[in-house]
């Protein structure tokens, strides 16, 4: 007996103005992956999600620019607030974003479930997850790094790195320094750093 399951899929795309931006505050708990990544295009911001599952068209991401500033919020429907649907905690979903953002943005993520990928130059980077990993590959820049439970992995270069752990192991090259300064902390995830 063969069964097959498939989900739905969402994709979408948009682009704001950068023109002025210099800070992104992004603040999810319905997003399984955030993927950043700087680029000399400094006219635009690009954001892409993909969003699988039965909810995919019920999870809203809310984009709006405030002064200097563009606020990334998701947002369930009100049916799905409420509670009325009894067998939501069997559903399936899964939301990614991948933004890609002009160079020296000061960044600050806040999430639940999330898992953060980003590389590229940044002005200031700072990042709050509880279930999620987090991946800085070829990184430039200022940054604090929190989780709970997921691992910290950085690449970086020129930087001073102080990194602990309460139970997990920290890997940190000695001697390491630089003009920038990163901070990583975890309270049950591991926590690499490693030079460019």
């Amino acid at each position: 007996m063969f069964s097959s399951f498939a989900f739905a899929q969402k994709d979408t795309s948009k682009q704001l103005d950068a023109h002025g931006i210099k800070s992104l505050y992004i603040e999810t708990d319905e997003v399984f992956r955030i993927h950043i990544e700087t680029t000399n295009n400094s006219d635009q911001v690009s954001i892409f999600t993909h969003s699988e599952g039965e909810y995919f068209n019920d999870i809203a991401l809310n984009t709006e620019v405030k002064e200097n500033a563009i606020y990334l919020t998701t947002q369930f429907r009100e049916i799905l607030q409420s509670g009325y649907d009894k067998l939501s905690a069997h559903k399936v979903f899964s939301l990614e974003v991948t933004i890609k953002i002009p160079e020296n943005l000061q960044i600050f993520i806040k999430s639940n479930i999330a898992s953060v990928e980003a590389n590229g130059v940044y002005d200031f980077l700072q990042i709050q997850l509880n279930s999620g990993y987090c991946k800085l590959s070829d990184f430039e820049g200022n940054a604090i790094i929190n989780t709970f439970k997921g691992a910290i992995n950085i690449q970086t270069t020129d930087a001073t790195v102080t990194a602990v752990s309460r139970n997990g192991e920290v890997m940190l090259p000695a001697g390491f320094s630089g003009k920038h300064k990163i901070k990583a902390t975890s309270i049950n995830g591991n926590i690499s750093v490693v030079e460019n």
